[in-house]
């Protein structure tokens, strides 16, 4: 099947509510429900394939634009990777170790893997559902998509969150890209990897179709590559102000009132 158009979702704080949970059943509905007007539905998360598997582990959705664009799944199979070099790496940990920003969780997202820094093994981490420990970066074992810091505990004001965004990416300059992923979160992305990036990688797999074929959904910063460069791109009720001004329409609803969903059975199924 060749879809007639494309709807992208983010997952945090666009298709969860504020305590991580979505309605499965509404979700599974609505999804054959689109199929059946060959619009296809591609989530496009900062999170890992490992966690989105977890996630949507009751659900038919199979294709992924993961790590905020630097892992591209469809049909359940890995079709592009953009991973950070071992060199890149090695020096970002030397300068997050002298910065010392003392998050509440540092963690490196690797194939099969999240792997966290010992220092947070008394941290739960039940998004991560396959994770190990680590004190060097050489026991790290496997390719990394994205590096993570988190002050989810601390919870600053996002000015401070933003300054250190800021310094990475003026520091590692053509080397990473930083980007606020929502919840206090950081992701530290291999420069030039973003969530359009990977929807177009991703597109160009169906036949005459690009990104002016997505209609996009997202809530903050990490999205808004994706909102800006697909063919209508919806902000969240509850997104950051800066997603919000440069989306073509905001949601009627929040997140906490399934805005997503309702938004999506306004627009195609009604």
């Amino acid at each position: 099947m060749i879809p007639q158009k494309f709807i992208a979702i983010d997952i945090d704080g666009t298709l969860y509510d504020d305590h991580d949970h979505f309605d499965i059943q509404r979700f599974n509905q609505d999804y054959q429900a689109l199929l059946n007007r060959r619009i296809f539905l591609i989530v496009a998360t900062g999170n890992s394939y490992d966690a989105v598997q977890t996630i949507f582990k009751d659900c038919p959705v199979n294709t992924f634009v993961a790590e905020n664009g630097g892992r591209i799944v469809i049909n359940g199979k890995d079709v592009i990777s953009h991973v950070h070099s071992h060199s890149t790496l090695q020096k970002l940990m030397t300068f997050l170790s002298r910065k010392n920003y003392q998050p509440d969780l540092f963690s490196l997202s690797g194939a099969s893997n999240t792997f966290i820094d010992n220092q947070f093994k008394d941290v739960p981490v039940p998004f991560y559902p396959h994770h190990q420990y680590f004190a060097f970066l050489d026991q790290v074992t496997e390719p990394v998509y994205n590096v993570n810091l988190n002050w989810f505990k601390r919870q600053p004001e996002l000015k401070l969150i933003h300054q250190v965004i800021k310094e990475i990416n003026q520091t590692f300059p053509m080397q990473l890209q930083a980007t606020y992923s929502g919840a206090y979160g950081i992701d530290i992305l291999p420069y030039s990897v973003n969530k359009a990036v990977g929807l177009k990688e991703l597109i160009h797999h169906f036949p005459n179709k690009t990104l002016k074929d997505v209609v996009a959904f997202g809530d903050t910063s990490n999205d808004l590559e994706m909102i800006q460069e697909s063919g209508i791109g919806f902000a969240m009720k509850n997104a950051t102000t800066d997603l919000k001004q440069v989306a073509d329409r905001i949601t009627s609803k929040d997140n906490n009132h399934d805005g997503l969903l309702y938004e999506i059975e306004k627009q195609f199924l009604s």
